[in-house]
């Protein structure tokens, strides 16, 4: 049972790593980090919301029906680059520069986990394999860390009603937002991504402790079993055998002889 820990620790370890990056890429490349629930000029509900590198933008269609006698309306929503005006100040750049660095960091360590996981359950610690490595933790820890400074989003121009000013084309001219913004689904999943690098950063360090456990043991064994076999190839008597034996002395011995 206590052989198995490191290897359901690393497995648990590889269920939150995948979870968090699939959280991370959602969150943060989509164009629903956060948004403003407003009122157009009609009085009915209106949002707009707005992404790390991206900002939603509706556009209505109006189709007539087969019939020519009445009007479809459809709304679609896309994801657009921000305006060369859009006030982009250094929190939202530095949003955007923790965003890449969990991807780069996010994808290392979900490869580096999946090979070790994958690998060990096909090979034994004796072909040289390691279920985890100490570095995997703190890696999955700086990889939590900088998924939490992507939401210095909320912080900067971006989190304020002004920077909404020319987007969205002609629905917002006459719509009211309030002037802080709220939290979207971008927004949530880059929170629970956060939770998940943490929970895999502890998964790792808890296998790659089980395991350091699991390796003493075996060396321990095996280095008790080498040694019994060594002094087998030597020709060394057990102890046992040479106390139920005693030595005669010389004397006895020549006496018998003749």
């Amino acid at each position: 049972m206590a052989a198995m820990k490191s290897q359901g620790f690393s497995m648990l370890s590889l269920l939150f790593t995948v979870v968090a990056f699939c959280c991370m890429w959602a969150g943060s490349i989509r164009c629903n980090f956060l948004k403003f629930d407003g009122m157009d000029s009609n009085g009915q509900p209106f949002s707009m919301e707005l992404g790390l590198w991206y900002y939603a933008f509706y556009t209505w269609v109006i189709q007539t029906s087969g019939s020519g006698l009445g009007l479809n309306v459809y709304q679609f929503d896309t994801c657009n680059t921000y305006e060369s005006y859009t006030p982009i100040d250094p929190t939202w750049k530095t949003a955007q520069a923790f965003a890449i660095i969990t991807f780069i960091f996010g994808l290392f360590t979900l490869l580096s986990v999946c090979v070790t996981s994958c690998v060990t359950n096909c090979y034994s610690r004796e072909n040289g394999f390691a279920t985890t490595y100490g570095w995997t933790a703190p890696l999955c820890l700086f990889t939590a860390i900088s998924q939490g400074l992507v939401l210095l989003l909320l912080g900067s121009n971006a989190c304020n009603s002004k920077v909404l000013i020319g987007l969205g084309g002609r629905q917002t001219w006459n719509a009211t937002f309030p002037t802080v913004c709220s939290l979207s689904t971008g927004a949530n999943l880059v929170i629970s991504a956060v939770v998940f690098w943490f929970c895999a950063a502890v998964s790792t360090y808890m296998a790659h402790m089980f395991e350091q456990k699991e390796s003493a043991g075996d060396e321990g064994v095996g280095g008790v079993a080498d040694e019994a076999a060594k002094k087998a190839e030597e020709g060394e008597a057990p102890k046992a055998l040479k106390e139920g034996t005693p030595e005669q002395p010389v004397a006895e011995q020549v006496v018998q002889a003749q």
